[in-house]
């Protein structure tokens, strides 16, 4: 979103917001029994959104893709209490547990499992907080751990694999390769990037990107990338003011697959978040820098760019397999 866009967006979620929390404390609450009595969607989610901007820690700035994490969240929740028999109103002490062991037992992965937690949280603290129950049944609920270590996950791309993607990619599939493995763009920033952030020219190019909560910072753009970037953008100029013409994580995603099932190359266990880790390994291997792995990739913990040195020596060792 641009800075324009960005700020109607939380204006909009704003206002909705100061809607629900404006009425009487009574309405609030008989609003709020009729839609977990009833187990009404829309009615649970306005008092949930509601309640994460007016008490949330992120405010009307939350982003619209914890928003969206959330909804689908509540979506989940719905859906088992429905077969579980889970009252909004009434919970027993042991549905938040069982809630879990059945979003484990179906495979999801453990960050998909926290999330799913942490939304079920936010709809109980909203209904608290509107006074429809006193129950909170998931404060205490934790995932199980993960027994996988992260550098396990999404693992990088190897050079010559991104360099297959490429020779098989068209014009919007090479700058999202480039994006992702150059750049170390999020899916999310590759399809909020704007046009006018893209900064081409001089020594030192460089894209403004809006990453987590809503923070804009700026990536140095590979010379590859930006030829990339400036043959895309001269050949699409009335395609709106992103750069991608795809709009959605799944849509990128879908294409990236599609891409390297053209090219012979593994996606499962990569993702399109492969190309971001082919980034900050590259990165380290370069530099044998932590320090500029998070500043590259825009990490809030240098314990997060520590998962690249695995990276790095898992590389080193198929490279000495291959010999």
């Amino acid at each position: 979103m641009s800075g324009l866009e960005l700020m109607a967006y939380n204006l909009e979620l704003q206002g909705r917001a100061d809607r629900v929390g404006s009425q009487e404390p009574d309405v609030l609450r008989k609003d709020a029994l009729r839609a977990a009595r009833d187990v009404d969607v829309p009615g649970l989610w306005a008092i949930t959104e509601a309640f994460l901007v007016l008490r949330g820690g992120r405010g009307a700035r939350v982003s619209l893709r914890t928003l969206e994490s959330y909804e689908t969240g509540l979506r989940f929740l719905v859906e088992w209490a429905a077969g579980a028999g889970m009252s909004f109103i009434r919970p027993k002490p042991n549905d938040g547990y069982r809630y879990v062991r059945h979003l484990e037992a179906k495979g999801l992965a453990p960050s998909t499992v926290r999330v799913r937690l942490a939304a079920a949280r936010a709809v109980f603290a909203a209904l608290r907080w509107a006074g429809a129950t006193d129950a909170a049944p998931f404060t205490d609920v934790r995932a199980a751990s993960d027994p996988v270590p992260a550098w396990e996950k999404r693992k990088p791309y190897p050079d010559k694999d991104v360099q297959a993607l490429l020779d098989h990619a068209d014009e919007q599939e090479r700058v999202m390769v480039l994006l992702g493995a150059d750049c170390g763009l999020r899916v999310t920033e590759m399809t909020t990037l704007l046009r006018a952030d893209v900064r081409a020219g001089g020594d030192r190019p460089y894209l403004t990107v809006t990453g987590k909560r809503q923070k804009r910072q700026q990536v140095p753009l590979s010379r590859r990338a930006e030829v990339a970037l400036v043959e895309w953008i001269r050949m699409t100029p009335s395609y709106g003011p992103q750069v991608l013409t795809l709009r959605s994580g799944r849509a990128v995603e879908q294409r990236v697959m599609q891409l390297c099932q053209r090219a012979g190359i593994p996606y499962q266990g990569r993702e399109v978040h492969g190309l971001r880790h082919t980034a900050g390994t590259r990165m380290y291997k370069e530099t044998k820098d932590v320090l500029a792995v998070r500043d590259h990739l825009r990490h809030a913990s240098i314990t997060t760019s520590e998962t690249y040195v695995n990276y790095a020596r898992e590389g080193e060792k198929a490279l000495n397999r291959d010999w």
